[in-house]
């Protein structure tokens, strides 16, 4: 085999594995702890061979509750962290590199009981925060001072968006409560609008 030869195929495979695509499980393999304390790595790593299993994937986390990986696919994973918390990631595709690659991660964080409210946050796949108003269209949505409640949906990608409401609340029996209706914005060039 000439040098030339062995040259060639190198490239070819440097340039196959730099396409290839990360999924939300490798994702969550080297998710930093901070993000989900009460799931450890090892509790992650269990959720996703269990569910890779075809088995239901819940773990007992490290507060001695239980938490489990309720859907996992190749750019979206939910998981309920708790009874009262919930977290979705989602992988998207931008058309300018961010820390040489070409995806990005959106994770909703959903807390509460009957009162819920949500934080939405973006990173590289290196876990490096990125500003949200970079990927926001109308980041004011998510930085009000009333509360909201955000969903991610894959396929396509929507960040579903709703006023939390118990600012609205009635202070007493016959008040009338103030409807609130969710935005869907879509991830469209690089933004959701």
């Amino acid at each position: 085999m000439s040098m030339r030869t062995i040259l060639i195929a190198l490239t070819l495979f440097v340039s196959y594995t730099s396409m290839a695509q990360t999924k939300v499980r490798d994702i969550l393999q080297t998710m930093p702890d901070s993000l989900a304390p009460t799931l450890t790595q090892n509790n992650r790593l269990d959720c996703i061979d269990f569910k890779e299993a075809g088995m239901k994937a819940e773990v007992r986390n490290a507060l001695g509750g239980k938490s489990e990986l309720l859907t996992l696919t190749s750019d979206f994973a939910d998981i309920k962290l708790s009874e009262g918390c919930r977290m979705q990631l989602c992988l998207l595709d931008v058309s300018q590199p961010v820390d040489s690659c070409q995806q990005i991660l959106c994770v909703v964080s959903t807390y509460g009981y009957d009162i819920k409210e949500s934080t939405v946050q973006f990173y590289s796949l290196r876990w490096r925060p990125l500003p949200l108003s970079r990927y926001v269209l109308q980041p004011s949505l998510l930085q009000s001072a009333s509360p909201v409640i955000a969903t991610l949906s894959p396929q396509p990608a929507t960040l579903t968006v709703q006023p939390s409401g118990y600012l609205e609340r009635p202070a007493i029996e016959n008040q009338k409560v103030i409807e609130t209706f969710p935005t869907n914005l879509k991830w469209e060039n690089d933004t959701f609008k």
